[in-house]
């Protein structure tokens, strides 16, 4: 009798524990459906509503000259930014994980860029890139003219929001690669120096094959970021000196009064982060089969 008992009690324990866990699983997913999802369908059917459902809203985008612009730029911007940092995160992450006495000052010095206010940050650059600016000043003292560096439509305006976006966020780049390269065996290093393998060898046959799951997280979760970018533009040059799609909808919200218009573009925006998204995903999937596969 007391088996029997101290079994129904069990099953009431692990009845009452399955329904726990599906409350605790039900009421997140409930709240972010409410807090993300039934605002993004609402913003879809505003960005289809011109006095009734209509793609008129998305013929305006496409017939507007700023906003195939900012298209442009939000696919140019994220790519050399991204590559930016994967250059720069790459070789940090390197040299800081070869050295046998690490600084920490040297440690601090590569992740204050990204610990520092973004507004700070930006501030600076600002500050430094202005047609009075420090860098302009600089330059001026050797006696060469001063250089558009967030002038309207100027390249080099194009390159100080890269240069800038890619200074803030490579620390976070530099510090997943460093986590990748740490779970390499010490192993596989020491056996490619027994077969004599130079330095350039090593890497490319060794640190760079055990390195890429890292490098497709660090590529994707940037590339996906990058895609948002903001801040970095409409303190630097406004949102029309070098417009991207959130400033480009910020400005036709804000300014322009035309909120349908803005979803729209915002919609288009929503669409580029997802699929980047949903690709690199997949991505990952892949490339994680694969290596099960050859394991």
């Amino acid at each position: 009798m007391r088996l029997r008992g101290t079994g129904s009690r069990i099953v009431a324990v692990n009845a009452a524990a399955k329904r726990l866990r599906t409350i605790f699983v039900l009421v997140p997913c409930a709240f972010m459906i409410a807090m993300l999802a039934l605002p993004a369908v609402n913003g879809l059917i505003l960005s289809f509503d011109h006095h009734g459902p209509s793609l008129a809203n998305y013929r305006f985008l496409f017939d507007d000259s700023m906003f195939r612009r900012a298209l442009a730029n939000n696919l140019l911007i994220p790519f050399a930014s991204v590559i930016v940092e994967f250059i720069l995160g790459l070789s940090l992450a390197l040299t800081l994980t070869a050295g046998r006495k690490r600084s920490a000052l040297i440690d601090t010095a590569a992740i204050l860029p990204f610990a520092i206010p973004e507004i700070v940050i930006l501030t600076l650059a600002r500050y430094i890139c202005m047609p009075r600016g420090y860098l302009n000043g600089a330059i001026m003292m050797t006696g060469m003219p001063a250089l558009p560096w967030l002038s309207p439509r100027s390249p080099l305006a194009m390159l100080t929001v890269i240069l800038v976006d890619a200074w803030h966020v490579t620390p976070v780049v530099m510090l997943m690669l460093m986590a990748g390269l740490q779970t390499i065996p010490a192993e596989l290093y020491e056996a490619a120096r027994l077969d004599g393998a130079g330095t350039l060898a090593t890497f490319r046959f060794v640190t760079l094959p055990m390195l890429t799951p890292a490098i497709i997280g660090a590529l994707i979760l940037r590339g996906v970021d990058a895609l948002r970018i903001f801040s970095t533009v409409l303190v630097l040059t406004g949102p029309e000196g070098v417009p991207v799609l959130s400033t480009y909808s910020y400005s036709l919200w804000d300014d322009a009064q035309k909120p349908h218009e803005a979803m729209a573009a915002s919609m288009i925006l929503a669409l580029m982060v997802t699929a980047i998204g949903v690709g690199g995903f997949m991505l990952t999937r892949r490339h994680s089969r694969a290596d099960r596969a050859i394991a």
